[in-house]
């Protein structure tokens, strides 16, 4: 993100940066995004998970409470204004999973693979203990953000990050 504070930044209080709403996958840096969606809601229709909702402003953003992205391309192909837009050499998003592990069952001595088996990306082991169960380890190298471990995990213990991807 620039060194200057977006607009939307600005009137939602958050002058760190650090409460970036999670956008649709393939959506541009945040200034660029809010000049150019037009709050239509067609990615919303069009998102086969429905985890596309309206956010603040009624523009679009995700939650992972619904289901996970697939990436399917849905939201990009039916964004007329471009606020979406596939760009070579960019990921589809910069948002990965962290395990919280306060909260966690498998930390906690409880068996749980809740987040282990829906990851098809391979970003999350259960790493053995000695005397105790397996535990979540999250590899935040190979994490898609796709948000599968998210909704499934029975004690919210999933977290979803969003880091901005800045683009040239």
């Amino acid at each position: 993100m620039s060194t200057a504070i977006s607009r939307m930044q600005f009137l939602r209080g958050d002058y760190s940066g650090r409460n970036n709403p999670k956008r649709p996958p393939w959506a541009l840096p945040e200034d660029a995004f809010t000049e150019l969606c037009e709050r239509c809601g067609d990615c919303i229709d069009r998102c086969p998970t429905h985890i596309i909702h309206r956010g603040r402003g009624n523009f679009p953003v995700i939650d992972f409470k619904s289901g996970e992205c697939l990436f399917c391309g849905d939201c990009v192909d039916t964004c007329k204004p471009a606020a979406l837009k596939k760009l070579d050499g960019h990921k589809p998003w910069s948002v990965t999973a962290s395990v919280n592990r306060k909260t966690c069952l498998a930390y906690n001595n409880v068996e749980c693979r809740s987040c282990y088996d829906p990851c098809e990306a391979g970003a999350i082991k259960m790493t053995p203990r000695i005397g105790g169960v397996s535990i979540p380890e999250l590899n935040s190298a190979t994490c898609t953000g796709c948000g599968a471990c998210f909704a499934v995990c029975p004690v919210q213990a999933m977290n979803m990050n969003t880091n901005p991807i800045e683009v040239s």
